[in-house]
C-alpha cells in the first residue's frame, strides 16, 4: 500500500468544538511527511494553523491494496504558492481500517441530510432511512448524489439524535427517488455503540412480532 499524489483524501481537523471535515487531495509524499492541498471553502482558505492535529483518510480501490486507510499527524508548515498546501508529519504509518461485520436491520426513519462541500454543510433535505447498521445505512432521497460524495446526517434514535458524516458508496435510481448506500466516516465509537444498541433493540422488536427469524442478521 502506498499513497500517491492526486489521491483524494478526507481531512479531519481537531478543533475546540470537535472536528471539522474537508475533502482535499495529496500533492506530494516524502517519507513520513505528506503535503496536502489546503482546503478551500467559499473561495477562502480554511484557517488550519501550525500545530493542528489531523487525521487523513483515503480509499484504495486497487486489487492488491483495496480498503480504507487512515493516518494521524500534525501540521508542521503552511506552504504558500499557486496551490497553497499543508505540510503534515505523520505520527504513524498508514493503517488499514479493519472491515467489520455489522448486523443490519430494517427501519423506517424520516430524517434530514445535507451534502458536504468544501467542508461546509449545504442545504438540508428530507430523506428516509430504510435500513441501518453500525457501519452504515440505506436511504431514499430526491436529490441526485454521486458515489464518493460526503453527506451529513441526523439519525433520530430513541436514546437521542446522532449527527454523523457518511460517504455515498452505492447509488440506485428508482421510481421513488434515489437510493443510496452510505458508509459512516470518522464515526465516534460512542455513537457507533449507540447505533448498534438501537439496531439490537430493533431486532428484538421485530423478532417478537415474528417479522424476522431468530438467527437473521446482516453485514
Amino acid at each position: 500500500m502506498s499513497v500517491l499524489p492526486n489521491q483524494k483524501i478526507t481531512l479531519y481537523v481537531e478543533t475546540a468544538h470537535g472536528s471539522s471535515i474537508h475533502i482535499t487531495k495529496i500533492e506530494d509524499v516524502q517519507d513520513d511527511v505528506v503535503l496536502v492541498a489546503a482546503p478551500i471553502e467559499r473561495r477562502t482558505l480554511v484557517p488550519i494553523g501550525i500545530g493542528s492535529r489531523v487525521q487523513l483518510e483515503y480509499k484504495d480501490t486497487s486489487l492488491t491494496g483495496q480498503g480504507r486507510y487512515i493516518a494521524k499527524g500534525i501540521v508542521i508548515r503552511r506552504v504558500r504558492g499557486q496551490v497553497p498546501m499543508l505540510e503534515v508529519r505523520l505520527f504513524e504509518p498508514w493503517q488499514k481500517i479493519q472491515e467489520r461485520m455489522f448486523v443490519r436491520v430494517d427501519v423506517l426513519l424520516e430524517t434530514t441530510y445535507a451534502p458536504v462541500l468544501d467542508g461546509q454543510i449545504q442545504a438540508v433535505s428530507q430523506c428516509s432511512i430504510l435500513n441501518l447498521s453500525g457501519g452504515g445505512l440505506w436511504m431514499l432521497a430526491q436529490e441526485a448524489l454521486a458515489a464518493g460524495d460526503i453527506i451529513w446526517l441526523c439519525l433520530p434514535l430513541e436514546q437521542g439524535s446522532i449527527q454523523a458524516y457518511g460517504e455515498i458508496v452505492r447509488v440506485e435510481d428508482g421510481e421513488e427517488g434515489f437510493g443510496y448506500g452510505v458508509s459512516f466516516v470518522n464515526l465516534p465509537e460512542r455513537d457507533r455503540k449507540a447505533i448498534i444498541q438501537y439496531v439490537y433493540q430493533r431486532q428484538l422488536e421485530l423478532r417478537r412480532k415474528g417479522l424476522i427469524q431468530p438467527h437473521a442478521g446482516g453485514s
